[in-house]
């Protein structure tokens, strides 16, 4: 571990070594290439004998270009003339200033329980990213402070991140900065929509097996069409969450049935009759149309949600099911709508009937279709932090209804809280260049 010191330096030399780096990492020229985040820079090198093993010394002059703090300790990598120092990781947690504040207690809490503690964190909002000068203003994670009741975050104007934990969606501009910025190691890089999702997945054939078919909704008789291939329908936003403006159409001899998010019904002979679908669509919200697949329990609404994340080893990996069972009557299992939640293996086993055995059998089988789904959303852009909705029929077959990269927390089951909320950060460590030693091993060039 190193600290790094601020030093009025001697003319023409930008950084102080300890002498014992010289022979230990064969640095025998007295120019280094010096990283920290996605900064880097060719300095002139001067090694010091009474320097201690653990302290690099920056001239002051570097401060305008690099914000590195005395406050924290670093890992460090010393490869072919150049020293990594971090990691450096951004977590962009809120579009604006207020909405940062705001939650910079519940976002402390969250590294304080499940995030390591290596290099330097930081976290600011879209607004704090100034573009032209490229810089961002923000606040960085002090592990040090021991007042439980202090904020352990401290306001600072940083730059040159290692890597980016994406939260919100961004504008265009922003997003294309940080991925410029950083050499592509934002994550979550383009939040999609609904429709996106399908028109990403369906050409796959293997995917497209588990997929509701799905319309883009433009005109009242796509609805008629798809009720007459299927019993049970769903209009839903293209754009939305938390299961907001859904509708569910069911149709028997002679009458329609309808229900929606907030469980209101009615029943018509024809569609016409319900006229918020025409107003839906003429309006400016675009919606699509999809077939129901739903699952039931105890006369409830079921569907699963699996966490899907990259590990540092950057391999999709699950990191906990779970079954949301939804209030009776309800369409939807989201918080608002939920009765209770179930472990998911637990629940395959109660709703299906099955020995442990065959619910671990079905769950394998669950994550190969999920990771195939998050392999080929990042054929489209760079992801680590997916969670996939889906439904089990009663056939078992896996049916994907959303990925969500917005509505990951929270975590129903406590037990999985640890592995969901740290596997991301450990990711963007990872991707930074700072991968966690394995248990028992060292990562050659790590201290």
């Amino acid at each position: 571990m190193l600290k790094i010191k601020w030093v009025n330096a001697r003319e023409g030399v930008d950084i102080y070594l300890p002498l014992s780096f010289r022979r230990k990492y064969k640095l025998f020229s007295n120019k280094i290439t010096f990283h920290f985040g996605s900064f880097n820079k060719k300095l002139t090198v001067k090694f010091k004998k009474k320097l201690s093993n653990n302290k690099v010394c920056l001239s002051d002059k570097w401060k305008g270009n690099v914000f590195i703090p005395e406050d924290l300790t670093y890992e460090f990598k010393v490869a072919k003339n150049s020293l990594h120092i971090g990691p450096m990781i951004l977590w962009v947690a809120a579009n604006n200033d207020e909405r940062l504040d705001k939650r910079l207690y519940n976002l402390q809490r969250r590294i304080e329980q499940y995030v390591p503690k290596r290099g330097m964190i930081c976290v600011c909002s879209e607004e704090g990213i100034d573009m032209k000068k490229q810089k961002i203003r923000g606040y960085y994670f002090q592990p040090n402070v021991t007042n439980d009741h202090q904020l352990k975050w401290k306001k600072a104007t940083f730059s040159s991140p290692g890597a980016v934990f994406k939260r919100v969606p961004l504008s265009k501009k922003t997003n294309q900065f940080l991925m410029e910025s950083t050499n592509d190691k934002m994550f979550n890089s383009y939040f999609f929509n609904k429709w996106e999702m399908w028109e990403w997945l369906s050409p796959d054939s293997y995917l497209k097996k588990h997929l509701p078919e799905t319309k883009k909704l433009e005109k009242l008789k796509q609805i008629n069409k798809m009720l007459r291939e299927y019993p049970i329908i769903y209009v839903k936003p293209i754009r939305g969450s938390e299961g907001k403006k859904i509708i569910n159409l069911k149709k028997s001899k002679s009458k329609i049935h309808i229900k929606d998010d907030v469980n209101t019904r009615k029943s018509v002979h024809r569609l016409k009759e319900y006229s918020l679908l025409q107003k839906r669509i003429n309006g400016s919200r675009q919606y699509m149309i999809q077939q129901g697949v739903p699952t039931r329990y105890q006369s409830r609404h079921v569907d699963f949600r699996i966490y899907m994340q990259k590990n540092q080893y950057h391999k999709w990996k699950s990191s906990g099911m779970t079954a949301r069972v939804s209030n009776k009557g309800s369409i939807i299992t989201n918080l608002r709508c939920l009765d209770y939640w179930l472990n998911g293996r637990k629940a395959l086993q109660q709703i299906f009937k099955l020995s442990k055995e065959e619910a671990i059998a079905q769950e394998r089988k669950i994550i190969r279709i999920c990771k195939r789904a998050c392999r080929k959303v990042d054929e489209i852009g760079h992801y680590g932090d997916i969670t996939i909705d889906f439904v089990v029929d009663k056939k078992r077959h896996v049916w994907i209804l959303e990925m969500n990269l917005r509505n990951v927390y929270p975590v129903e089951d406590p037990s999985l809280a640890g592995k969901v909320k740290g596997t991301p950060f450990k990711y963007a460590m990872s991707i930074a260049g700072f991968p966690e030693p394995r248990k028992g091993k060292k990562i050659k060039g790590i201290r």
